[in-house]
């Protein structure tokens, strides 16, 4: 929702379709999430000015390179913000605008279904979601949003990225992004519980027989019997940690039993861990420990 511009009133368009219309190829183009995908995708330097047709998914724009000037046109209005780096707009489904920038064109796209923000707003937040409106907003400043977009493209950037992490992060976005650009937060939400015991068996067994696999969050959910996002905020109120925090922890547990008494290369116990490579478990492993993973194993 970052640079874009006034559409004709036709069918709301997918954001892979408009996208194709821009001046320039997108530096990242990916889908993340796992029961309900979202879509990501940023841009340097395409042309300053650009025509936004309603699309189907709501798009939160987060504004990198700098300093600038935006104007945005459309849905009976005008409106122009000075634009500091980091900050966000908003744009929900269906409105469309055209987006005229003075200064650095660089802007990250986050593109959500309205059947995943439902989703969200039943299981996160416990409210109707015919009952809830998005919000639109131009240039706000929020420290959170600005940190996770920061953060899901940087571990985008790496080679085998953990799809439970990015799912995680995903989710603390979008239920961020709704917090402050919707009115979710008018009503008290109802009691969260616990998982009942035999659900949160079920998902560490799952999680203890598959630390070798490439599982996300979505797995361990379905394992448990729950949907998603239902699952990891009640998995976090009975164990303290959010679901993927629990599997990289168990993760790196295994890793260091196995760097202590074993000599197997890096490589070998990244399988064993379900790291993608060994390049991802010694930066996972130093995030978590502090320590590179040769540097642990010296300590014997």
């Amino acid at each position: 929702m970052t640079e874009g511009g006034m559409g004709e009133a036709t069918r709301p368009m997918p954001p892979a379709l408009w996208a194709q219309t821009l001046s320039g190829t997108p530096v990242l183009d990916r889908k993340i999430g796992g029961v309900a995908p979202a879509s990501v995708r940023r841009w340097f330097n395409v042309e300053p000015d650009i025509d936004q047709p309603a699309l189907d998914h709501h798009y939160l724009s987060v504004h990198l390179g700098g300093a600038k000037r935006l104007c945005r046109r459309g849905e009976g209005a005008v409106a122009t913000r000075d634009i500091v780096l980091g900050a966000h707009s908003i744009v929900p489904a269906g409105a469309a605008f055209r987006w005229e920038t003075i200064g650095p064109i660089d802007f990250v796209h986050f593109y959500f279904a309205p059947k995943l923000v439902d989703h969200v707003v039943a299981s996160a937040f416990d409210r109707d979601p015919a009952h809830v409106f998005v919000r639109e907003a131009l240039g706000d400043m929020d420290p959170m949003i600005h940190t996770l977009a920061i953060n899901l493209i940087d571990e985008l950037s790496h080679e085998g990225c953990q799809q439970a992490y990015l799912d995680d992060m995903l989710h603390l976005l979008l239920c961020r992004s709704l917090r402050l650009h919707s009115n979710v937060r008018n009503d008290t939400a109802r009691a969260r519980h616990a998982l009942a015991p035999h659900r949160l068996k079920r998902a560490l067994d799952f999680i203890e027989a598959h630390l070798a696999m490439p599982i996300g969050v979505s797995e361990i959910a379905q394992a448990s019997g729950m949907s998603r996002f239902h699952f990891s905020r009640m998995f976090q109120q009975s164990t303290g940690r959010p679901p993927y925090a629990h599997l990289l922890h168990r993760r790196i547990v295994l890793a260091k039993a196995l760097l202590l008494r074993s000599d197997a290369s890096l490589t070998a116990i990244a399988a064993q861990c379900g790291f993608s490579n060994a390049s991802q478990f010694s930066r996972m492993f130093k995030r978590e420990t502090g320590a590179t993973p040769t540097a642990f194993r010296n300590r014997r």
